[in-house]
């Protein structure tokens, strides 16, 4: 059993070791700034929808908040979105869209990644049964159940 959980120590050293690695030859500075985020996510500058989403993504990962992300973020980041718990996971998509940080969404606030995300799904396409303000009204009447409007 040591055996067993040692050798899954060095599988997660051995990982972060290839992780530095990647890291370093996509930013020999030591730092991802948000115009390599945005690069390796293929967001095209003309998207303003897609930007403002991945610029979103990137801050809530910026827990410094120097404006780029150390090695040390990178590896919380991918941490999190590939090995974190549902609770932390769910957690942190949360205070990604309160906006105002006051641990509650609004009706601006749901109603902004919506439009952000209706936007890259359907720019392609053209075809939605609802429109943002549509669909964002329809989670308040579900969910909002004293009616306040968070």
């Amino acid at each position: 059993m040591g055996q067993e959980e040692s050798h899954s120590e060095e599988m997660d050293l051995v990982q972060i070791q290839d992780l530095c690695i990647i890291f370093m030859k996509e930013c020999p500075s030591g730092a991802l700034h948000l115009h390599e985020f945005k690069r390796i996510f293929g967001v095209p500058s003309s998207s303003e929808e897609e930007s403002l989403y991945i610029e979103t993504l990137f801050h809530s990962f910026d827990t410094n908040q120097d404006n780029a992300l150390d090695f040390i973020e990178y590896v919380a980041a991918l941490n999190l979105i590939l090995r974190g718990n549902i609770e932390d996971r769910l957690k942190w998509s949360f205070k990604l869209y309160d906006k105002d940080g006051n641990g509650r969404l609004d009706r601006s606030e749901v109603k902004l990644i919506i439009r952000i995300l209706h936007k890259i799904k359907f720019q392609k396409t053209n075809v939605s049964s609802m429109t943002p303000s549509q669909i964002c009204d329809r989670i308040f009447e579900l969910v909002d159940q004293n009616a306040d409007g968070e």
